[in-house]
């Protein structure tokens, strides 16, 4: 995969407040990735100086391996703040007016509400339209240029939960026809729902950075159950990727090592004759992760 954005030691400070801190991302093609931290720890302002909105006080970046930002800029489509549509007009009218400003065909307006889940309100005017609504047309907005690159500052903020769950499928069904997604957010739960790749920020310090899949794929407790659980306890203690054994109401939890899967545990437990009733997976949270982030650092 080629390299989308490319941060290098990226800094900004307001006055006596140091928002960001030394900050060094590679973000690649393809990718959805969450920019996660509480209010106030630059995410916003990171996004800012990629977009040429701020200026940084030292570091650099670069968009596509090295192209002028001038041209990068023109394939980037970005949502930073709330944005000013004209309450009186219709979506058709006010898409206009950003395809004159983008300086794109106007014939994919149509074509990008309907992406939106917009087509059926495109003759209402703004003022009508629900929060979610308002920005599905915001995302329109930013795609109608079709860029490669979408950026979204909290994309969910203020939403009702229908409003999110929309939202989330549509950066999902957007991500599905190739686009990279760069989005900031501070609800761990959309993070994990929607993005491939993450950072945690704190006080504009980066503390962490991965796959999502690396923390929800990995396995760190089984439940199981049998009819004769004290038979099922001595067997599993031979095991020696079981470390630890812990009974609850009716079943055990096992805490187990080097990637021991539910397949692999259920034919080792036929082999010695026990037929499991109960065979549950336990994985990593983001947030459990988070907190375990915050807490070393």
């Amino acid at each position: 995969m080629t390299n989308i954005l490319e941060i290098n030691g990226l800094s900004k400070r307001f006055g006596k407040v140091q928002a960001v801190t030394d900050l060094n991302l590679t973000i690649k093609s393809g990718q959805v990735y969450g920019i996660l931290g509480p209010n106030g720890s630059g995410k916003t302002t990171t996004l800012g100086m990629i977009l040429d909105v701020v200026a940084p006080t030292s570091g650099q970046y670069q968009w596509f391996e090295g192209e002028s930002n001038i041209s990068a800029r023109k394939r980037i489509g970005a949502i930073l703040e709330t944005p000013c549509f004209y309450p009186y007009m219709t979506a058709v009218q006010n898409l206009r007016i950003t395809a004159h400003i983008k300086q794109c065909s106007p014939d994919r307006i149509e074509p990008t509400l309907k992406q939106v889940g917009l087509l059926e309100r495109k003759d209402h005017k703004f003022k009508t339209y629900s929060l979610g609504m308002k920005q599905r047309l915001s995302i329109a907005a930013a795609l109608l240029a079709d860029p490669p690159v979408l950026i979204l500052d909290e994309p969910t903020n203020g939403l009702d939960p229908q409003g999110i769950a929309e939202i989330r499928q549509l950066i999902h069904e957007i991500a599905a026809d190739g686009k990279t997604i760069i989005m900031a957010s501070h609800l761990l739960d959309e993070v994990q729902k929607v993005c491939t790749h993450f950072c945690v920020l704190r006080q504009g310090v980066k503390l962490h950075e991965g796959a999502v899949e690396d923390i929800l794929g990995e396995t760190n407790e089984i439940e199981v159950s049998a009819n004769d659980l004290s038979s099922l306890e001595k067997t599993l203690k031979n095991h020696p990727d079981v470390e630890n054994i812990e009974t609850e109401h009716g079943y055990l939890t096992l805490q187990i090592k080097n990637d021991l899967n539910a397949s692999q545990l259920n034919s080792y437990c036929f082999d010695q004759g026990i037929t499991l009733k109960r065979l549950v997976t336990r994985t990593q949270s983001l947030e459990q992760e988070f907190l375990k982030i915050l807490k070393e650092k």
